[in-house]
């Protein structure tokens, strides 16, 4: 008797200290998260629905819906789902630049306050007669001036295919330079791009068009992209409140000057109905530190701007630095 009157004590402890359902809010009751599309042939368009069911006990706003990449599109139904209700978001998946195994994730914000950031993966197989590796090719953050040399490969997709390229499609970019080269020593090919030394500065996205002797795909594309820094350089180069929930968060830019010329900020421009900001100097000449606060009151929703610097230095006057933010209403669930 003695032990089941303290397995009971212990047992009611346990169920007084278990956290209640929120009474009054939404809650997203994800059966699905990942969906395989098992094998297709590069170039297919996949498609597939999840369903956004709430379970809880207040209506689920989708703040906001995002993709990991331009080759996925994902569209919901409605951008409030009632009690016990189902919506639903297809996710599209092009494969045109794809090969091998692809993972891409969409990400659904939404107001349940236990799971406000969901992601939904689309998995799968993408066959094709060349992969090249890496595609895209990211160059990153190239300091202007410096040399700038990448190689990627192209090699036969299939078992016991011999694919190849034959060359590189003319013209190309004024500010790429790109050289088709053989691997002695191993199968395929590979392409050297090199940046011109002379690319302005900011991002730049271009193309490589490859002929090839496939008969699916005599020509394939290669997407180099990337950012041209020089000697005045922001970090980081975008702003990203994430969610706010009414509170007023704050992010730091730094920026350095990496020349040998001293220099001053001579003004700073910001989109005054969202954000207040604060200069402060680091190191006088070298380095400055831009606090950003995000404005109490913003209406809910998603806030895109940008906040523009500007310099004394002969080359590199303004700087532009994207602004992004998700606000949700202090008032709602979550």
């Amino acid at each position: 008797m003695a032990v089941k009157i303290r397995t009971l004590f212990w047992c009611s402890l346990a169920l007084a200290g278990a956290a209640p359902a929120r009474a009054g809010a939404p809650r997203l009751a994800l059966e699905q998260r990942a969906f395989d599309f098992g094998t297709v042939e590069r170039g297919a368009k996949v498609e597939h629905t999840f369903p956004l069911p709430n379970r809880g006990e207040g209506v689920l706003p989708i703040d906001h819906v995002k993709s990991s990449c331009g080759c996925t599109v994902a569209v919901v139904s409605a951008h409030e789902i009632p009690i016990a209700a189902d919506g639903r978001v297809t996710v599209a998946v092009d494969t045109a630049r794809m090969a091998g195994r692809v993972n891409k994730i969409v990400t659904v914000y939404t107001n349940d306050p236990d799971n406000p950031v969901v992601g939904l993966t689309m998995t799968g197989e993408v066959s094709a007669d060349l992969l090249v590796t890496p595609s895209p090719l990211y160059l990153g953050r190239v300091r202007r001036g410096d040399r700038t040399r990448h190689e990627v490969l192209v090699v036969p997709g299939r078992p016991g295919t011999s694919f190849a390229v034959t060359g590189v499609e003319e013209p190309v970019s004024p500010l790429l330079h790109a050289v088709l080269e053989p691997r002695p020593d191993s199968p395929g090919q590979r392409v050297v791009v090199e940046l011109d030394p002379h690319i302005p500065l900011g991002r730049f996205s271009e193309q490589v068009k490859l002929r090839t002797t496939s008969p699916h795909e005599s020509l394939l594309t290669l997407q180099v992209f990337g950012s041209v820094e020089g000697e005045v350089v922001v970090l980081p180069p975008q702003v990203t409140f994430g969610i706010a929930h009414g509170k007023a968060p704050e992010r730091d830019l730094f920026i350095r000057n990496r020349g040998a010329r001293p220099l001053a900020i001579t003004g700073i421009s910001v989109p005054k109905e969202l954000v207040t900001y604060e200069l402060s100097t680091v190191r006088e000449g070298l380095e400055y530190r831009l606090t950003l606060r995000l404005r109490d009151h913003v209406p809910a929703g998603t806030v895109e701007g940008s906040i523009d610097i500007f310099t004394d230095h002969p080359e590199e006057s303004h700087l532009v630095v994207p602004l992004y933010a998700i606000v949700r209403d202090p008032g709602g669930q979550g």
